[in-house]
């Protein structure tokens, strides 16, 4: 087996905090470059590069390059956007984003790119449009029907996100939104499932299945979810994730969304961003581990195939929580059995974490509507000043 590291590269702690103990028990040393302390010592990882600037992570990780890195994984939506918009050569852009080629790059951190990309090699999605100004937009929805999702080219976790049920709605909508080109997709009613994976040369190595039981927001990060066996699927479904996977050059991890119709019993994808999520390493806790399937495959070339065999030391289905997004009596009386399920069981990370977290929240809260952007900006840089300040002596 050839000598594996991996480079992890980025700056959203949920998003990252389990990928380094994944990459480990699969067989990789780890290298990180982030604006977070968090990761400073932590046990596995064997370089860790600290970037105060997030805005100088595409050239950190252009140089750190150099080395020989067989999985480059980048952590975030952010970190996405800012390696696509940087002044690196194209070429260099491709290498350290998780994807095949140049074509690849119009799906990157866009809804719009995404949709066109599925449509192109027949993923079920959404039927859509692309509204360019106010005037298309209400065209688009004339055409779409009610209801329908309005969404920003270019966003996560729920934000620039807005459902249409009428044509007051849309009123509404017309004068506060700024920001075009925007998607409008058809909304499904049916129950959403995440069915995240992993891909090499736009192959698929892993995924899992689990339905959505809880979300934040209406549009936000899922809280709960019910993880189902893979030996209990049908086939179909790993063939439409091979599609997948192909349609977008995929060469990392995916996160992948799709709802499952009421009417027709079809997934529609509906997302697929090109990064891990936070809940990348949940699979194990069904006997599924995700660090032995990439193992497999860089050690042997192995691709995921159906049928996949059942492990009967689980149980065929379990319900999970993500620590950071239940309620805080949920996490103080262990609902769930939620501290079971911490990331790499360090409970003195995750109490740092949820408290920097609820000064954040306190923060956005409060003072941003009371202060102009300019000043805003001056303030959440002195926040992460202080924040990596107080990590680096701590950690």
């Amino acid at each position: 087996m050839q000598n594996l590291q991996a480079l992890l590269v980025g700056e959203n702690v949920e998003l990252m905090i389990a990928v380094p103990t994944l990459l480990s028990r699969a067989g990789f040393v780890v290298d990180v470059i982030t604006n977070s302390y968090i990761f400073k010592k932590h046990p596995v990882i064997r370089d860790f590069v600290f970037v105060a600037n997030p805005d100088d992570i595409a050239r950190v990780a252009f140089e750190k390059n150099n080395n020989d890195y067989s999985l480059i994984v980048i952590g975030d939506d952010n970190t996405l956007k800012k390696i696509l918009n940087s002044d690196l050569p194209v070429e260099e852009k491709v290498e350290l984003l998780p994807i095949q080629t140049i074509k690849n790059l119009d799906h990157i951190y866009s809804k719009i790119g995404l949709s066109k990309a599925f449509r192109e090699f027949g993923v079920n999605t959404p039927e859509f449009q692309i509204a360019k100004d106010k005037s298309e937009l209400k065209r688009s929805v004339e055409f779409l029907g009610y209801p329908v999702l309005v969404k920003v080219d270019s966003s996560g976790g729920g934000f620039g996100v807005f459902e249409c049920s009428s044509n007051d709605d849309v009123e509404v909508l017309l004068n506060k939104l700024q920001t075009y080109p925007v998607l409008l997709q058809k909304k499904i009613q049916g129950v959403e499932l995440d069915l995240s994976g992993f891909y090499q040369n736009g192959k698929l190595i892993h995924f899992s299945y689990s339905r959505i039981e809880r979300v934040s927001g209406k549009f936000g990060a899922s809280a709960l979810r019910t993880y189902v066996q893979l030996a209990h699927l049908q086939k179909d479904i790993f063939d439409e994730l091979a599609l997948l996977g192909k349609a977008l050059g995929a060469n990392g991890f995916v996160n992948i969304a799709c709802i499952q119709s009421d009417n027709d019993q079809k997934r529609y994808f509906i997302e697929a961003d090109m990064r891990p999520n936070a809940w990348v390493d949940f699979s194990k806790y069904l006997g599924d581990d995700p660090a032995v399937q990439i193992n497999n495959f860089f050690s042997n070339g192995n691709t995921l195939r159906h049928p996949y065999s059942i492990n009967p030391a689980y149980p065929d289905n379990i319900l999970l929580p993500y620590f950071s997004r239940i309620k805080l009596w949920e996490l103080a009386i262990n609902r769930y059995c939620v501290w079971k399920y911490i990331p790499n069981n360090d409970h003195l990370i995750i109490v740092l974490y949820l408290i920097i977290r609820k000064i954040k929240t306190i923060v956005i809260k409060e003072f941003k509507p009371l202060m102009s952007e300019k000043y805003w900006i001056r303030l959440k840089c002195a926040y992460q000043k202080s924040r990596n300040s107080i990590l680096n002596t701590l950690m």
